[in-house]
């Protein structure tokens, strides 16, 4: 009976946050659209103010949603996820440019290939480092 309620204790968070990732995605995609047709911005101000907004609503939903986290060290996670968003970025970047200049694919298929590391990368981090909580660091 334990054995199944750590499973689920684990992969009940992981579901959460393919769905705040699936959420991030929409609200990304959709204001990179209203920005760019709706208002006319340049793309990289739409990429940016598309990026930000969406990342803020990813980190919330990760702490609140996802990991139900409510306890203070809010400075000190944001720092952590600061940290793993770097982190990832950089991992895409190698595996990018790897599909691309030793595989001859694709940079979206490259992008694609990351996302599957990425993801599971920035749910361990988020769940054992980013928003541990105080019974889990005892």
């Amino acid at each position: 009976m334990s054995s199944i309620y750590l499973r689920l204790s684990f992969f009940k968070p992981f579901i959460k946050y393919g769905i705040v990732g699936a959420f991030t995605a929409l609200i990304y995609f959709s204001l990179m659209w209203i920005l760019d047709v709706f208002f006319g911005f340049p793309y990289f101000i739409v990429i940016t103010l598309a990026y930000l907004i969406a990342t803020i609503f990813h980190f919330l939903s990760s702490k609140y949603f996802t990991f139900n986290v409510s306890e203070g060290f809010f400075y000190r996670q944001i720092k952590r996820y600061f940290i793993m968003l770097i982190f990832n970025y950089l991992i895409t970047l190698l595996i990018v440019t790897i599909c691309v200049k030793i595989f001859y694919l694709s940079p979206y298929l490259g992008v694609c290939f990351s996302v599957l590391i990425t993801m599971f990368l920035g749910f361990i981090l988020g769940r054992f480092w980013i928003f541990e909580s105080k019974k889990e660091v005892l």
